[in-house]
Protein backbone atom coordinates (compact mmCIF):
# COMPACT_ATOMS: atom_id res chain seq x y z
CA UNK A 1 0.00 0.00 0.00
CA UNK A 2 1.53 3.52 -0.99
CA UNK A 3 2.79 4.98 1.75
CA UNK A 4 -0.30 4.14 4.20
CA UNK A 5 0.65 1.97 6.96
CA UNK A 6 -2.67 -0.49 7.21
CA UNK A 7 -4.28 0.18 10.43
CA UNK A 8 -3.83 -3.19 13.22
CA UNK A 9 -6.19 -5.74 13.28
CA UNK A 10 -6.71 -5.51 17.11
CA UNK A 11 -6.75 -1.53 16.57
CA UNK A 12 -9.66 -2.18 14.17
CA UNK A 13 -11.42 -4.30 16.53
CA UNK A 14 -10.88 -1.91 19.50
CA UNK A 15 -12.37 0.63 17.18
CA UNK A 16 -15.32 -1.44 17.00
CA UNK A 17 -15.87 -2.30 20.52
CA UNK A 18 -15.92 1.67 21.18
CA UNK A 19 -18.48 2.44 18.53
CA UNK A 20 -20.37 -0.55 20.15
CA UNK A 21 -20.70 0.77 23.25
CA UNK A 22 -21.58 4.07 22.45
CA UNK A 23 -24.77 2.92 20.44
CA UNK A 24 -25.74 0.33 23.43
CA UNK A 25 -25.65 2.41 26.98
CA UNK A 26 -28.18 4.42 25.27
CA UNK A 27 -30.18 1.37 23.77
CA UNK A 28 -30.24 -0.20 27.19
CA UNK A 29 -31.48 2.87 28.82
CA UNK A 30 -34.01 2.90 26.55
CA UNK A 31 -35.13 -0.69 26.51
CA UNK A 32 -35.01 -1.63 30.11
CA UNK A 33 -38.79 -1.62 31.35
CA UNK A 34 -37.98 -0.29 34.64
CA UNK A 35 -36.88 3.07 33.27
CA UNK A 36 -38.63 5.92 33.73
CA UNK A 37 -39.98 8.23 30.29
CA UNK A 38 -38.14 10.65 30.87
CA UNK A 39 -34.45 8.65 31.34
CA UNK A 40 -36.37 6.67 27.91
CA UNK A 41 -36.82 9.65 25.90
CA UNK A 42 -32.92 11.13 26.95
CA UNK A 43 -31.96 7.75 26.24
CA UNK A 44 -33.22 7.68 22.72
CA UNK A 45 -32.08 11.17 21.90
CA UNK A 46 -28.30 10.70 23.06
CA UNK A 47 -28.30 7.86 20.82
CA UNK A 48 -29.71 9.63 18.14
CA UNK A 49 -27.29 12.42 18.33
CA UNK A 50 -24.53 9.69 18.40
CA UNK A 51 -25.80 7.77 15.37
CA UNK A 52 -25.59 11.25 13.75
CA UNK A 53 -22.45 12.51 14.73
CA UNK A 54 -20.95 9.08 13.71
CA UNK A 55 -22.24 9.49 9.78
CA UNK A 56 -20.97 12.62 10.15
CA UNK A 57 -17.48 12.16 10.81
CA UNK A 58 -17.42 8.92 8.35
CA UNK A 59 -19.07 11.57 5.51
CA UNK A 60 -16.06 14.04 6.39
CA UNK A 61 -13.17 12.24 7.91
CA UNK A 62 -13.50 8.82 7.25
CA UNK A 63 -13.77 7.78 11.28
CA UNK A 64 -16.23 7.17 13.68
CA UNK A 65 -15.10 7.72 17.19
CA UNK A 66 -13.94 4.51 17.72
CA UNK A 67 -11.46 4.89 15.10
CA UNK A 68 -10.60 8.54 15.72
CA UNK A 69 -9.59 7.82 19.49
CA UNK A 70 -7.31 4.62 18.15
CA UNK A 71 -5.50 6.92 15.49
CA UNK A 72 -7.23 4.63 12.32
CA UNK A 73 -9.25 6.16 9.30
CA UNK A 74 -10.88 4.84 6.03
CA UNK A 75 -9.87 5.82 3.08
CA UNK A 76 -10.83 4.46 -1.14
CA UNK A 77 -8.66 1.77 -1.71
CA UNK A 78 -7.30 3.72 -5.29
CA UNK A 79 -7.29 6.33 -3.99
CA UNK A 80 -6.20 6.64 -0.56
CA UNK A 81 -8.59 9.60 0.27
CA UNK A 82 -12.06 9.72 2.06
CA UNK A 83 -14.65 8.34 0.27
CA UNK A 84 -17.20 10.30 1.76
CA UNK A 85 -20.99 9.64 2.68
CA UNK A 86 -22.15 6.88 -0.49
CA UNK A 87 -18.58 5.16 0.04
CA UNK A 88 -18.33 5.33 4.24
CA UNK A 89 -21.64 5.35 5.25
CA UNK A 90 -24.14 4.03 2.63
CA UNK A 91 -21.93 1.06 1.07
CA UNK A 92 -19.81 -0.20 4.35
CA UNK A 93 -22.37 0.87 6.81
CA UNK A 94 -25.75 0.67 5.82
CA UNK A 95 -25.61 -2.09 2.67
CA UNK A 96 -23.60 -3.95 5.19
CA UNK A 97 -25.95 -4.06 7.95
CA UNK A 98 -28.56 -5.25 5.78
CA UNK A 99 -26.12 -7.79 4.61
CA UNK A 100 -25.80 -8.93 8.08
CA UNK A 101 -29.54 -10.37 7.96
CA UNK A 102 -27.85 -13.40 5.89
CA UNK A 103 -27.02 -16.01 8.08
CA UNK A 104 -23.22 -16.29 8.89
CA UNK A 105 -22.66 -12.82 7.01
CA UNK A 106 -21.02 -11.36 9.56
CA UNK A 107 -19.00 -14.28 10.59
CA UNK A 108 -17.72 -14.30 7.26
CA UNK A 109 -17.19 -10.35 6.88
CA UNK A 110 -15.31 -10.45 10.28
CA UNK A 111 -12.99 -13.12 9.31
CA UNK A 112 -11.94 -11.80 6.25
CA UNK A 113 -9.60 -8.88 8.30
CA UNK A 114 -7.09 -12.26 8.23
CA UNK A 115 -6.40 -11.81 4.59
CA UNK A 116 -3.22 -10.37 3.96
CA UNK A 117 -4.38 -7.07 2.90
CA UNK A 118 -6.78 -6.67 6.45
CA UNK A 119 -9.39 -5.69 4.46
CA UNK A 120 -13.21 -7.38 5.43
CA UNK A 121 -16.42 -7.92 2.98
CA UNK A 122 -17.80 -4.32 3.76
CA UNK A 123 -14.01 -2.82 2.61
CA UNK A 124 -13.98 -5.02 -0.45
CA UNK A 125 -17.97 -3.98 -1.46
CA UNK A 126 -16.81 -0.12 -0.52
CA UNK A 127 -13.78 -0.45 -2.06
CA UNK A 128 -11.85 1.04 0.86
CA UNK A 129 -9.05 -0.04 3.36
CA UNK A 130 -8.38 1.15 7.16
CA UNK A 131 -4.92 2.50 7.67
CA UNK A 132 -3.10 4.15 10.47
CA UNK A 133 -3.28 7.82 11.00
CA UNK A 134 -5.51 10.77 10.98
CA UNK A 135 -7.03 12.69 8.12
CA UNK A 136 -4.78 15.90 6.99
CA UNK A 137 -6.98 18.27 7.72
CA UNK A 138 -7.22 17.03 11.46
CA UNK A 139 -6.45 20.29 13.51
CA UNK A 140 -9.97 21.44 11.61
CA UNK A 141 -12.02 19.35 14.33
CA UNK A 142 -10.68 19.75 17.50
CA UNK A 143 -9.70 16.72 20.02
CA UNK A 144 -12.09 16.46 23.20
CA UNK A 145 -10.46 18.32 25.85
CA UNK A 146 -8.47 16.82 28.47
CA UNK A 147 -10.51 15.84 31.48
CA UNK A 148 -9.91 18.83 34.56
CA UNK A 149 -7.25 17.81 37.04
CA UNK A 150 -6.36 15.17 34.53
Amino acid sequence: MQDQELAGRWNRLGAVLIDAALLIVPDVAVSLPSTPEALRLAGALVGFAILVWQIVWLTTRGQTVGKRALGLRIVRRDTLVNGGFVTNVILRSFVNGLLCLIPFYFLVDSLLIFRADRRCLHDLIAGTCVVSGQPEDAAAVPAPAPAAGA
